[in-house]
């Protein structure tokens, strides 16, 4: 009797003890795994974003005039954290345009979050809206935000982007040219954010008095076709993307018009390209046709780097104003063949440290990294009636590289040219005279009744200047402008 209620209480001992010790178990890999994602590390974390950048791209202009309600859907970002531990971050809006863009985070609305916790291994949702209101005439196209992170001294973001205003909008796109042809209307402005391409076989043609807005780094790129069809009371305008009159006549705003290797038949009429950072760059000979870019009447200026830039490019240039640029006004690099007739190059722009000729042709032969040459092309250029103007005493440059083809039957003829080689004073040429025009700091690069370029150019038979006036048909001026 004994003997069994001792067997008994020792198997009634041994239960709850294997009771209590599955339960210490659990316990353990209970607090082990809380160990694992709840202890905080106060070293450096680098979140993952299931995006870099959060687009609104339809937004609900037409609401009513309520503030708090949204013009656009919901977005979201994950967070994650990859380390095994937990982590604090500090999460708050840049506030770029103030009221913009709302936020949720963790079911918590509003700009600014302290030590918001993320597990070891785990994520977060952020919530996002754009509240854009009613616009008026200085919104930009564009608006962006950043979302703000701050993780035991590591920073890092995401950008918000919303479009603004009523427009046709791009977002690093090839150009879906159908059966080969694409308009663009004035109807409404086109806005690049990033990049857009021509491509092979498609010609883009703009029409009059269409403007054409570009993003910060935004480039026009040209595989295909670009026809301009602006005028003189109706240009169409290459400009970046804000509006503020601050902002009105500022370089290197985006980069510019890219006519890549291949590209023929281009031809920009009555075009205003400005703010950039090149303004159009012609890379190679067409494969077919006359010229790679036929370019008139057109103004480029406020460039931060060069206005046209040419890599062995085959170029008509016809009443045009380039001006204001950072560096070049007209660069014709590894040979090419140039006719510039009639144009304005003014190099006076406000950049201090200029140091080279604004305006620069050269035969120089392309070379591999040890020097070698491995290709060259003919220098072929006729440059008429044209003003080479600016700040330095010398402002013209033709490079005769001894490895590069030697120039032959070069034309540079009734020109006015701010130069020390004293041998360019032939053919009509007018050297380091002053071409007196009406007002470069306002931008007015017509020319004074006293200007030494008037009656001094040569008939080439154009009819028309810059602005269409009539020109003179005996001895007409140097220059893209007409003396009246």
């Amino acid at each position: 009797m004994n003997y069994l209620l001792t067997e008994t209480l020792t198997f009634a001992s041994l239960k709850k003890i294997l009771h209590y010790l599955f339960i210490l178990i659990g316990l353990a890999f209970i607090l082990q795994s809380c160990r694992k994602n709840d202890t905080f590390t106060g070293n450096p974390v680098q979140l993952n974003f299931s995006t870099d950048t959060i687009f609104f791209d339809t937004i609900f202009s037409k609401l009513g005039n309520n503030p708090n309600s949204p013009r656009s859907i919901t977005l979201q970002v994950r967070v994650s954290n990859p380390d095994k531990n937990a982590v604090k971050t500090n999460i708050s809006l840049a506030g770029n345009f103030y009221g913009i863009f709302k936020m949720n985070v963790d079911g918590k609305a509003g700009t600014t979050f302290k030590d918001v916790e993320i597990r070891g291994q785990d994520s977060i949702y952020i919530f996002v809206q754009a509240y854009i209101d009613q616009v008026g005439s200085n919104t930009p196209f564009i608006v962006t935000d950043q979302i703000l992170f701050e993780t035991n001294g590591n920073k890092q973001d995401v950008d918000l982007v919303a479009w603004a205003q009523d427009a046709n909008y791009f977002q690093n796109e090839v150009l879906d040219c159908g059966t080969g042809n694409l308009l663009w209307t004035s109807d409404k402005p086109y806005v690049i954010y990033d990049s857009i391409l021509v491509k092979k076989g498609c010609t883009l043609t703009i029409e009059a008095g269409t403007q054409i807005h570009n993003y910060n780094q935004s480039c026009i790129l040209v595989e295909g076709t670009l026809i301009v069809n602006g005028t003189t009371d109706k240009p169409v305008v290459f400009q970046g993307s804000r509006l503020d009159d601050e902002y009105k006549e500022v370089a290197g705003q985006w980069i510019g018009i890219r006519i890549l290797s291949g590209s023929s038949g281009n031809i920009i009429t009555g075009a205003i390209i400005k703010n950039a950072y090149i303004g159009i760059e012609v890379d190679s000979m067409p494969t077919f046709g006359t010229y790679g870019l036929v370019l008139k009447q057109s103004i480029i200026k406020n460039m931060s780097a060069c206005g046209l830039l040419n890599y062995t490019g085959k170029i008509y240039a016809e009443n045009n104003l380039i001006a204001n640029t950072g560096l070049y006004t007209f660069i014709g690099e590894l040979g090419g063949t140039y006719t510039l007739i009639h144009n304005t190059f003014s190099a006076q722009s406000q950049v201090s440290g200029r140091k080279d000729p604004s305006f620069y042709l050269s035969n120089a032969p392309g070379r591999d990294n040890s020097g070698n040459v491995v290709y060259k092309f003919p220098l072929i250029f006729e440059v008429r009636n044209n003003i080479i103007y600016g700040t330095l005493d010398d402002e013209l440059l033709i490079n005769q590289d001894p490895d590069g083809i030697p120039i032959s039957s070069p034309i540079l003829t009734n020109c006015l040219i701010k130069t020390k080689d004293l041998t360019l004073a032939t053919n009509g040429n007018i050297l380091n005279k002053d071409p007196k025009f009406k007002s470069v700091s306002q931008g007015d690069f017509d020319l004074e009744n006293n200007s030494p370029c008037a009656n001094t150019g040569v008939q080439v038979n154009i009819l028309l200047d810059l602005k269409s006036r009539n020109r003179n048909t005996n001895a007409p001026s140097i220059g893209a402008y007409e003396v009246q």
